[in-house]
């Protein structure tokens, strides 16, 4: 049995849905025609901007249907009118990132569409934008100096004012630690407010609020800033403070971002979602200035809700 998830959000759920068997063999005739239209769920040489990022496939359970029997005759080698396979069927992969896929991509959204069709406006507008990649930044070009930085705890707690500017903590922690978070172990299981929360939860729809025991109940910045406020975030500085920021898809998602490095440059990083963290905006620009929608393209994400606080040792998600 086949899964097929709509990789559009960053932090709520993904919608999903299951081929039906005809759906199936369809796909697998697709996939035998241009295997080369699969690529692997995270490609670190990949980067997508923030809304639709392709559909993924995925095996849930083996049956009778025709991708369990393609694989199963693939390994055993007994049947020679499908040779025209590649070497192994993928359990799991994404389509719509590699030239070839878009249509098999389309097929499978059109599907979606007449098994959910009261999606909205604004998600549809993102499927018909397609999938955008950035391209990737690769060795020896700017980039923040990855790891821990020391924490300078001879200033002692200074708290920032409500509305104080966000560089205004006495006591920061920074952390440029993109490539922790993209171990192939932590990628997938981890969303932004994992990333943002500095804490490799596993859990891959980690939502504002879950831990401290009141989920956020809308995705707007008031219910979204009720849920960090139960999880301990607050608008001033705490000894060894992270800093993060909230952006809001109005009413559908919502994205955090990151300081990861001290002045004078003040990089930020994200996490889209299951996809690699990175310290670029969606035009591939450096996340060095404040998040303004001048200085970092946000993709659907238009609400900024404000700068938020809270230990490093106390951020813990769920």
């Amino acid at each position: 049995m086949l899964e097929a998830e709509i990789d559009v959000f960053s932090g709520m759920p993904n919608p999903t849905f299951e081929l039906s068997e005809k759906e199936e063999k369809e796909l697998l005739d697709r996939i035998l025609a241009d295997a080369g239209s699969m690529s692997a769920v995270v490609d670190p040489t990949e980067n997508f901007e923030l809304g639709y990022r392709g559909v993924i496939i995925r095996q849930i359970k083996p049956d009778t249907n025709a991708w369990s029997k393609a694989k199963r005759r693939k390994e055993l080698s007994i049947a020679r009118e499908i040779s025209t396979l590649p070497d192994a069927l993928p359990s799991e992969f994404r389509l719509a990132s590699r030239p070839g896929a878009e249509s098999t991509a389309d097929w499978l959204l059109k599907i979606f569409e007449r098994k959910c069709p009261n999606i909205s406006d604004e998600v549809r507008g993102a499927f018909q934008q397609g999938v955008k990649l950035i391209p990737y930044i690769r060795e020896g070009e700017e980039r923040p100096q990855e790891g821990y930085s020391e924490v300078d705890e001879s200033k002692g707690f200074e708290a920032a004012p409500l509305g104080a500017t966000w560089w205004a903590c006495g006591s920061p922690y920074y952390s440029a630690n993109a490539s922790y978070f993209n171990r192939p172990e932590y990628v997938t299981r981890n969303n932004c407010y994992c990333f943002a929360s500095n804490h490799v939860a596993n859990v891959r729809y980690a939502l504002p609020g879950r831990r401290g025991g009141r989920p956020a109940t809308s995705i707007t910045c008031g219910g979204v800033i009720d849920g960090l406020r139960a999880d301990g975030w607050v608008d001033g500085c705490q000894v060894n403070t992270l800093t993060i920021a909230l952006v809001i898809w109005p009413n559908r998602d919502y994205h955090f971002y990151r300081v990861v490095t001290g002045g004078g440059d003040w990089w930020w990083g994200h996490k889209p979602g299951g996809t690699p963290a990175r310290y670029t905006d969606d035009s591939n620009r450096p996340l060095k200035q404040p998040l303004s929608p001048i200085n970092c393209n946000r993709g659907p994400y238009v609400h900024f809700c404000g700068y938020f606080y809270q230990n490093n040792n106390t951020a813990f998600v769920a």
